[in-house]
């Protein structure tokens, strides 16, 4: 097992608290990465470059919001929430011919409680 900070959580801006994250969340959450901010696109495009650069089989355990970020690279989709997905779904990518990323299943959706 391995910890890898590429497919952490979305963090904090400077200045925000623990406490106001829920708050901060909600309202990023109805909007792009583009809206966030380049530090926030660095931070979409980390995910995605890590993901994208597995070879082999991997199981990753991450958040809603990076799943979202491959989801989004791969869709072509630049906002943060695409799929509600829930605690413990399961999304699947695999490669084409090509070695190109597609998705090949989603995970179950469900409210959240950061709406």
């Amino acid at each position: 097992m391995r910890v890898c900070a590429e497919v952490a959580e979305i963090p904090s801006p400077s200045g925000v608290e623990m406490s106001g994250r829920v708050d901060w969340l909600r309202v990023a959450m109805q909007g792009t990465w583009a809206d966030l901010g380049s530090e926030y696109v660095v931070f979409r495009d980390s995910v995605v470059k890590f993901v994208r650069s597995l070879e082999t089989s991997t199981v990753i355990f991450s958040h809603f919001i990076a799943i979202n970020a491959v989801i989004g690279a791969l869709t072509s989709d630049d906002r943060l929430v695409i799929r509600s997905l829930d605690n413990c779904s399961i999304t699947m990518l695999e490669r084409d011919a090509d070695g190109n990323l597609r998705i090949a299943q989603t995970g179950h959706e469900a409210d959240t409680l950061i709406r």
